[in-house]
């Protein structure tokens, strides 16, 4: 699978200068609103201790790394959704994202222009979540206005109505249940007060209390993570520092547990119920992203269609088994002691996995 995560705020609060800080890229980060106009798209490996430590024990130096797609759009204003600024143009990007990172200013910085002329994190917050609120509500009127004209789709006519009840109350979809067929229809639509949403608060010394602070945010569901965007160093340049010595992984682990950088990614994975696998071969070490509960044959296609379609049975070692049963490094890689499972078998976090196919 792909990951894309959809960076969003209002205006010269520090959205760009987050892509930057996960891309290593320089798009720009003037001090005015607007500064920028056209969606900043980029790529980011997702550096994981366990794939290096793989690639050491077994003596292969060709690292790849799972990625994931980021999109730095323009600030968000007020009646965005009707138009105002970049508003249509902004939001419509967002039902492609799979998970929203939500910029919020939580900095007194005067010398930091606020577009509003003021630094409230709350209003902040409800200013972006209701704009997305009637966006999404626009869309579903938009639909129901059309499936009007079919008398045969009464059940989905009833689920729109529910739809836009609860956007009509200033509520965001995702604070809906929703039965098992209702899923299936609505999954399919890709609302965007449906998807997960991380707050971000870009902070300093002078961070405001953000504890129960707005009724947009959905407590049981969202992320709040706090980030000194101006302390942060680079994700590259932490992976860069803690692979000084590639020995030593207790000091790796060290040093990416301090960076919130990284721990927004975790964040990332445990919201969107993302795992990772291994693969590798005589050239290469590889991680892989998939969705938890994701079988064999799955896996296998997400690889080649050749594994798939040829597919005979998988040879599993989860990484903690393979650590514990490799003190020295491999003389063979046929040493390593794999069990067999079928095509049903259901892939765990950390598994290390070796297709047998036709």
């Amino acid at each position: 699978m792909y990951i894309r995560c959809g960076i969003i705020g209002l205006p010269n609060i520090g959205k760009s200068t987050l892509f930057n800080l996960l891309t290593n890229n320089q798009v720009r980060t003037d001090n005015y609103p607007f500064c920028t106009i056209n969606p900043n798209v980029g790529i980011v490996n997702l550096y994981d201790h366990r794939l290096y430590k793989i690639a050491n024990i077994i003596n292969i130096n060709n690292i790849l790394c799972s990625k994931i797609q980021l999109i730095d759009t323009a600030g968000l204003i007020k009646n965005a959704a009707n138009g105002i600024g970049l508003g249509e143009k902004i939001l419509e990007q967002l039902y492609k994202v799979n998970i929203i990172y939500h910029v919020v200013r939580n900095f007194k910085k005067n010398s930091i222009h606020h577009i509003y002329n003021r630094v409230s994190p709350t209003e902040d917050i409800d200013i972006i979540n209701m704009e997305l609120i009637l966006y999404d509500l626009i869309k579903c009127e938009n639909l129901l206005s059309k499936l009007k004209y079919n008398i045969t789709n009464k059940n989905i006519i009833k689920i729109y109505n529910k739809l836009i009840s609860c956007l009509s109350n200033n509520k965001m979809l995702k604070t809906l249940e929703f039965s098992n067929e209702e899923k299936i229809i609505v999954s399919g639509l890709n609302f965007i007060t449906l998807k997960p949403m991380i707050y971000i608060f870009n902070c300093d010394d002078t961070k405001i209390n953000t504890q129960n602070m707005s009724n947009t945010i959905d407590y049981n569901k969202d992320i709040i993570i706090n980030i000194n965007f101006l302390k942060e160093k680079n994700i590259n340049h932490i992976i860069k520092e803690s692979m000084l010595d590639k020995m030593n992984y207790k000091i790796y682990n060290k040093i990416l547990s301090k960076h919130n950088l990284v721990k927004l990614f975790m964040k990332t994975f445990n919201l969107l119920n993302i795992i990772t696998f291994f693969t590798f071969n005589d050239k290469e070490v590889k991680s892989w992203i998939i969705k938890q509960g994701t079988t064999a044959l799955i896996a296998a296609k997400k690889i080649h269609s050749d594994i798939y379609n040829g597919f005979i049975k998988v040879k599993v070692i989860n990484y903690n088994k393979f650590i514990l049963t490799s003190s020295n490094k491999f003389k063979k890689l046929n040493e390593i002691p794999y069990s067999i499972y079928n095509k049903h078998y259901s892939i765990i976090d950390g598994d290390i996995l070796k297709f047998i196919f036709r």
